[in-house]
């Protein structure tokens, strides 16, 4: 989806540059949309990430909760149910157990959402427990615990990273700050970069590897992260 979006609006972007003004016009019109493009993109991956952690955080307090529900002597069908009126990650597989169907399945389909991958465990621990009989409160104690420990982990490495997104983003915007100097010594680099054809080479490649090197810092950033 996003690299047929990312073509049509460079084509579109191109063509109308093209007929507003020549070379000139391709080559604004190309880095615009590219700057909009990569703009976009690392606001949907901020985005998701967001929502990632603050899925996260809801499937931590329901564990939390459902362990405590347990601990206290309620049935796991019951802790389930009593534990989805708080937790809305639980409600799905909650509304499952209600109509009488299986409870791990539901669990391990809502862990495929972003964030919710610890639902995956729970469903497979709430099988093991009805197929074999064993508690599953022990189980859950020690769930809750590992995503204790994760989430410690997951704050100290977004901390950590912050740094690196931070720079890549300001190594991206000090061509800007290099053009201003140009006009600070009497130049004129923007007649430069858009009224000769090395120029608006210069200008399209630039612009290109500068949003790509963005979206590649995100990327490590993301996978260094996760």
């Amino acid at each position: 989806m996003w690299a047929g979006l990312a073509g049509a609006v460079l084509a579109g972007a191109s063509l109308a540059g093209g007929l507003l003004g020549g070379g000139a016009g391709a080559a604004l019109g190309t880095s615009v949309a590219l700057l909009v493009l990569t703009a976009v993109l690392v606001w949907r991956r901020h985005r998701g990430r967001a929502a990632a952690g603050v899925a996260g955080e809801e499937v931590f307090g329901a564990c939390q909760l459902l362990a405590g529900l347990l601990r206290v002597g309620h049935v796991p069908t019951a802790a389930l149910r009593i534990a989805a009126r708080d937790a809305p990650v639980l409600a799905e597989a909650a509304a499952v157990q209600e109509v009488g169907g299986p409870v791990a399945p539901a669990l391990r389909r809502c862990g495929a959402r972003p964030g919710c991958e610890s639902l995956v465990e729970l469903g497979i621990a709430w099988e093991v427990a009805e197929r074999t009989g064993a508690s599953l409160t022990a189980t859950l104690d020690a769930l809750t615990g590992r995503l204790s420990a994760r989430r410690t982990v997951g704050h100290v490495v977004a901390a950590e990273l912050s740094a690196p997104r931070a720079t890549g983003r300001l190594l991206a915007v000090l061509p800007v700050a290099g053009v201003l100097l140009g006009y600070s010594f009497g130049g004129d680099p923007l007649a430069f970069l858009t009224g000769s054809l090395p120029g608006q080479l210069s200008l399209t490649a630039g612009v290109a590897l500068g949003c790509a090197g963005v979206v590649w810092t995100e990327r490590i950033a993301d996978v260094g992260g996760g």
